[in-house]
């Protein structure tokens, strides 16, 4: 009785402190929201319309930079609403100011140029753009030219998947910030986190980042920003499954348009897009298309490349839920394709994984070898650049063509030059010769494997041995690295280093949840120094390491420990920090050359 009223208390107290976390984040939305209302009714006068108005008739009497910063403001108002119109003012903005050698409008023009670029998915030119003035631009002389320099170059690297780099540039424009107690710098460090952290769907700490900026936008009374806030806020609320509050902030963006101005399409069709994917999970599929479609035909007058493969996915979503399979399986294509053309992999790594499912159901057995390939040619392969991740789907595709093609070949083959009689010998001597190269095939690999088995034992023996003498020794298969580009000081690797041995000892890789960020947190140090002690002191990247730790420790658990071995697969996998048992088995073959099941049945034999 005592221990039942024990638990009821922890479970009131739960549910008590969870309650009042969300009222705490909900109360702190509400107040956001009041905060630009307020902002809305003190700037109502200030009519971007009428801005445009003033600036074009100001242009064509003004001379020097004083011409070159009006038509830069009328860049920053086109961007959103009419891509061309902004390149054309940026265009001319950048011609004045290289006639006079205005620097800053130089810079400013270079600017607009790379976003540009990246709102329609040309990441790779707009990345040239930036590294072509990284050496140029510094944040004492050009604040906050410098600053949107480096959240763009930290949103491209975000949407490519380069995450590592992403944090890396948001995290040093934070620091710069707080060091120069620059306020734009600071707004600018928590929209690039905002952004790293939407993509990673950590949605709390993306929200977190995104409010912190817009206390930045409603002090300097700035309008133009609001929209893409709202829109943030809504998307992120939605993301923690508060589906009312997403709704109510986009009723709340609707009267913005309607009290204002039109933020531009290219905010507009982000919004659609978001309000159909909520409206979709809610089951109101007609509102949902209604807005959705909306979003398409922006993105597609507009060419915003790298908006169509998620906008793509929703679309296909929504044919799934109202049973039309076949366009879902179109659409998913359609994205799959889409997502090619801005090299967004993980994209492309998800949709051909759904692709199988949806053939699979269809009767297409073809079409599901395809869509393995390539989900097999991306999820395969450990990617160092983007020319490498290109290169592996170009050669996924053409093997897959090829594949068709001899399959066509084959069967216009079979049609015209073989008689029935033929055709039967010909299939009897095929799954001949078939089944002698399989029999031949599985007695090597079957040799294959004792040897792998063998060697495995024998290792594991040495290494119990050396630990039993106190004889330290490498980890099983760890390559060398070449130490002599260490550029981190020896004090902090040896602090980490101590630090990160008890840890090892305390089995903290066997959490499944254990990350890089996370483990950095438990040694007080930050992701990068981490890293760079791992990559060189154990020879290996952080997941290759974590894996290293949890296959080492198995095998020495499977050897000693007889009843362990006896469970089953799964609970094997998730005892030691695998959620996924083809994660497992993948993690284990990779580095033993056999599948843990064999390894544990040959034990078992000897046992």
């Amino acid at each position: 009785m005592k221990k039942n009223s024990k638990i009821f208390v922890f479970v009131f107290i739960a549910i008590h402190t969870f309650a009042f976390s969300q009222k705490q984040k909900n109360d702190s939305i509400i107040e956001y929201l009041n905060r630009i209302e307020k902002l809305v009714s003190e700037t109502k006068n200030q009519n971007k319309y009428d801005e445009i108005n003033k600036l074009t008739s100001m242009k064509d009497n003004a001379s020097g930079k004083e011409k070159a910063d009006i038509l830069l403001q009328l860049c920053h108002l086109y961007k959103y609403r009419n891509i061309d119109i902004a390149k054309n003012y940026n265009k001319e903005a950048l011609a004045v100011s290289e006639d006079i050698n205005y620097q800053n409008g130089i810079y400013k023009a270079k600017y607009n140029l790379a976003y540009l670029m990246f709102i329609q998915g040309d990441f790779n030119r707009s990345m040239e753009v930036i590294k072509g003035l990284e050496k140029a631009i510094n944040y004492k002389q050009y604040p906050e030219t410098y600053a949107e320099f480096e959240t763009i170059k930290s949103d491209i690297y975000t949407e490519k998947g380069e995450y590592d780099k992403a944090l890396e540039t948001g995290l040093k424009l934070l620091d710069i910030s707080e060091n120069t107690n620059n306020k734009f710098i600071l707004s600018k460090a928590h929209a690039a986190l905002s952004h790293y952290y939407l993509r990673l769907e950590n949605y709390q700490k993306a929200l977190e980042h995104c409010l912190k900026g817009l206390d930045f936008i409603i002090k300097q009374k700035d309008n133009h920003y609001i929209f893409q806030k709202v829109d943030e806020i809504a998307r992120m609320s939605a993301k923690l499954g508060d589906k009312e509050a997403a709704l109510k902030a986009y009723n709340f963006y609707l009267k913005l348009e309607k009290e204002l101005y039109s933020p531009g399409s290219y905010i507009q069709s982000v919004v659609y897009m978001n309000m159909a994917d909520i409206y979709l999970s809610n089951g109101e599929y007609e509102r949902s298309k209604n807005y959705l479609d909306r979003s398409i035909s922006m993105i597609m007058a507009n060419n915003y490349r790298f908006r169509l493969p998620r906008a793509l996915l929703i679309q296909a979503e929504l044919y799934l839920k109202t049973r039309d399979t076949l366009s879902a399986i179109l659409t998913y294509e359609k994205s799959i394709d889409a997502a090619e053309n801005i090299n967004a992999f993980d994209v492309i790594k998800s949709n051909s994984l759904i692709l199988m499912d949806l053939y699979n159901k269809v009767g297409r057995p073809d079409k599901v070898n395809e869509n393995k390939t390539l989900y097999d040619a991306i999820k395969d392969s450990l990617f160092n650049n983007e020319k490498e991740q290109r290169i592996v789907i170009l050669e996924a595709r053409r093997k897959i063509k090829e594949a068709g093609l001899r399959q066509q070949a084959l069967e216009l083959e079979n049609i015209s030059q073989r008689a029935e009689l033929t055709s039967i010998i010909t299939v009897l001597l095929s799954i001949l010769v078939i089944g002698f190269f399989g029999v031949v095939a599985y007695v090597k690999f079957k040799e294959k494997n004792k040897v792998i088995y063998r060697r495995t034992i024998e290792n594991l023996e040495t290494q119990l041995k050396a630990q039993n003498k106190n004889i330290p020794i490498r980890p099983l298969n760890v390559k060398t690295e070449d130490k002599t580009n260490n550029t981190l000081d020896d004090n902090v690797k040896y602090i980490i280093l101590k630090r990160l041995k008890k840890l090892e000892e305390e089995l903290f890789f066997i959490d499944s949840s254990c990350n890089l960020h996370q483990l950095s947190e438990k040694l007080k140090t930050n992701p990068k120094y981490l890293s760079q002690v791992i990559n060189i002191e154990k020879g290996s990247n952080f997941n290759n390491y974590i894996n290293e730790l949890r296959i080492n420790y198995l095998l020495t658990r499977l050897v000693q420990d007889e009843e362990f071995r006896q469970r089953k697969l799964s609970y094997i996998a998730s005892s030691i920090g695998y959620n996924n048992l083809n994660t497992f088995n993948a993690a284990f073959k990779k580095r033993q050359g056999i599948l843990p099941s064999y390894f544990i049945k040959k034990l078992n034999e000897e046992a």
